[in-house]
């Protein structure tokens, strides 16, 4: 099977610099960064710090189709990220979406139906930044595979392979759907509780009272999933929690930071996604649609 040698990133943010500095440092220049001429600009000036080391990655300079695109902007960049991946998009071309939510692919397969897309999500502790400062523990798996496909893929196998040789963890559900799903279940109760209390990860696992708030908001979304026929929705609150509790205390969730720092949130994916969707089936979901008009009022 022929190895996947050209990859590139667009994203170069929390999870996108967890991900690149591991195929940076296997493919070399081999693996570049798509940005804009500003971003291009500033990597070339000041490089990122991942740890304390500094990256110089490779950008992405000619307009010829890459064997692997891996996107990891927030979900609100998605369209201009699509804009820029066009020129490097081709027949047969790889994409994973790493960004949060249920709709990406789907936007992804719309726009480059010559491509495939891979279901995809990230998943492990969260990553701090200052500036082009990055830190991050080493904790995270990278989950993908075809929506539901019972036998592997030659797309993900080569995929899987690449990220052995990268030393990134990964996993390749057989339903993708309901493991996207799950990871949706999570961010429902955890970003928005974390963002809604202003509070790390460990508030939830201590406090009874927002560990029950957490499970509630994700309850709702549990519900929406069962209607719709996701596979295993009755499971997924209780793996959920369990997920919730092996997270790092003093971690903070990308919501949360994003509330802190002043920044927009991902609110609209989340609660906003569900509330959409829960209303096109007359689910009610009150305290997601709470959460929507608390958090996209700040």
């Amino acid at each position: 099977m022929k190895r996947i040698e050209r990859v590139s990133l667009i994203g170069l943010g929390a999870v996108g610099s967890v991900v690149a500095t591991r195929l940076a440092d296997s493919l070399g220049d081999r693996f570049t960064i798509i940005a804009d001429a500003a971003r291009q600009e500033r990597l070339r000036n000041e490089g990122l710090l991942f740890n304390g080391r500094r990256y110089d990655f490779a950008l992405t300079d000619k307009d010829e189709p890459k064997e692997l695109i891996l996107i990891a902007t927030k979900a609100s960049a998605l369209p201009e990220a699509l804009d820029a991946a066009a020129p490097f998009v081709g027949p047969g071309t790889i994409v994973l979406s790493l960004l949060n939510g249920i709709e990406s692919e789907e936007m992804v397969a719309a726009r480059f139906p010559e491509a495939h897309v891979l279901y995809s999500y990230f998943l492990g502790h969260p990553s701090l930044r200052e500036g082009n400062r990055i830190t991050h523990d080493g904790n995270f798996r990278i989950y993908f595979g075809e929506a539901q496909n019972l036998t592997l893929s030659p797309e993900a196998e080569r995929v899987g392979q690449l990220f052995e040789l990268a030393g990134i963890l990964y996993e390749i559900p057989p339903d993708m759907r309901s493991a996207l799903w799950q990871k949706f279940v999570i961010n429902i109760g955890c970003n928005q509780t974390t963002a809604l209390l202003r509070s790390p990860y460990g508030h939830l696992q201590r406090n009874d009272l927002a560990m029950a708030l957490a499970v509630d908001l994700m309850n709702e979304a549990a519900a929406v999933a069962r209607a719709i026929g996701i596979a295993q929705a009755d499971e997924m609150v209780e793996r959920a929690v369990e997920v919730i509790h092996a997270m790092n205390p003093d971690g903070k969730s990308s919501m949360l930071q994003d509330t802190e720092a002043g920044r927009p949130t991902e609110i609209d994916i989340f609660a906003g996604t569900l509330c959409r969707l829960a209303d096109e089936l007359r689910i009610p979901v009150p305290l997601n649609r709470a959460a929507l008009r608390i958090l996209s009022a700040q």
